[in-house]
């Protein structure tokens, strides 16, 4: 059984003590997104309203606020709205309470996503009175499982609390479990009655775990695209039938994979890997597809914070003009090659490839600099 408890407390000790924390402590008590091209409504969560489940919490409010759905207005008024909401909530419970809202940035919305983490929404915190997390107690079954779950004191208690990151605490509690072929792990985390203790509220936690059966390999299809058609790719599965998968079973071919094409310019290429489950026989099988999209080519390349000399000279060793297909790995082969140049020395270079999809082209962006230089530009 392979263990991975210690990165599951460094894990969970970075969202208790600094992502939540940030979340919860979070500047102003109102950041808007003023982009034109902003959502007109988007979902909602809370964070530490402890003394309401969630789907209670959303019922009041929804009494309280005119129209108010699953979605609410991204406006400076309807955030207000809301946050004065909860401040009359909290109120009647005898708590002055300090909201604050916070609303997704323009790329959180189309970001890929965790399995396990919610969608963006507008989310509302408690600033004060300080809500704090007491006690976790862990649930498991079957108990063996317990002390490669366990992770002591480094579940942030003591620390500010927010449900935020209950998504991340079972994201990587399934991949301890996953790592170890239970693939239909089940995480349920359950919090406590809040109490209060002098100026701040605790409360607890329960995080129950059911690993699930073991699972085994019982087949492997691949189909490698229009360039690996017909190929033998077995010996880059690192799996074999009967074998327990580990989270990632076919890492390594989908490395290889990308490799190739990319070496071939197909800069859009999707890799799918699709699990298939027979939960009845505790079985799993993979197929792999390859969408390569378009091939692309080099437009433009620009070069920023060299002389005419040493730009004359990345050019020649750069191995890519404009014209050509596009290939990542001359990128790699630059950064090799200038290091044992003399003209160099001391140099380093950052690189930004930007996609122009109507023509399946790149204009590619290299920007150098010395490590002590901070004030360097890249010029376009």
């Amino acid at each position: 059984m392979r263990t991975r408890s210690e990165s599951v407390r460094r894990l969970i000790l970075a969202v208790f003590c600094g992502l939540l924390f940030g979340a919860a402590t979070a500047g102003n008590a109102q950041t808007t997104n003023q982009a034109s091209n902003y959502p007109a409504q988007l979902p909602y969560s809370f964070g530490n309203f402890v003394w309401w489940t969630d789907a209670e919490l959303r019922s009041l409010l929804k009494e309280r606020i005119q129209g108010l759905g699953d979605e609410m207005a991204t406006t400076p008024e309807a955030i207000g709205e809301m946050r004065d909401a909860l401040k009359a909530l909290l109120a009647e419970k005898g708590i002055a309470a300090e909201i604050n809202s916070e609303e997704p940035s323009i790329s959180a919305l189309t970001a890929q996503r965790d399995p396990e983490a919610p969608e963006p929404a507008i989310r509302f915190s408690i600033l004060n009175p300080q809500i704090l997390l007491k006690k976790v107690v862990l649930k498991v079954e079957p108990e063996s499982f317990a002390s490669l779950l366990q992770v002591d004191d480094l579940w942030g208690e003591g620390k500010l609390y927010s449900a935020f990151g209950n998504w991340f605490i079972r994201s990587r509690i399934k991949e301890v479990l996953h790592q170890n072929g239970h693939l239909d792990a089940q995480v349920q985390i359950t919090q406590q009655p809040p109490r209060k203790e002098g100026s701040h509220y605790q409360v607890g936690l329960i995080i129950s775990v059911v690993a699930g059966p073991l699972y085994h390999v019982s087949s492997i299809t691949v189909d490698g695209g229009p360039l690996l058609a017909g190929k033998d790719l077995s010996p880059f599965y690192k799996i074999k039938l009967g074998d327990v998968p580990p989270s990632y079973p076919l890492a390594e071919l989908e490395s290889k994979i990308r490799e190739f094409y990319l070496h071939y310019g197909y800069a859009d290429l999707e890799i799918k890997i699709l699990p298939l489950f027979d939960r009845k026989s505790a079985l799993v099988s993979y197929q792999v597809s390859v969408i390569p999209g378009p091939v692309y080519h080099l437009r433009n390349l620009t070069i920023a914070n060299l002389n005419p000399e040493q730009e004359s000279k990345v050019r020649d060793l750069f191995g890519m003009t404009p014209g050509d297909i596009y290939m990542e790995e001359a990128i790699t082969g630059l950064n090799y090659r200038i290091a044992s140049e003399p003209l160099f020395k001391g140099y380093s270079f950052s690189y930004e490839p930007k996609k122009d999809k109507t023509e399946d082209v790149i204009d590619l962006s290299l920007k150098f600099f010395k490590p002590s230089d901070d004030s360097s530009v890249t010029i376009k």
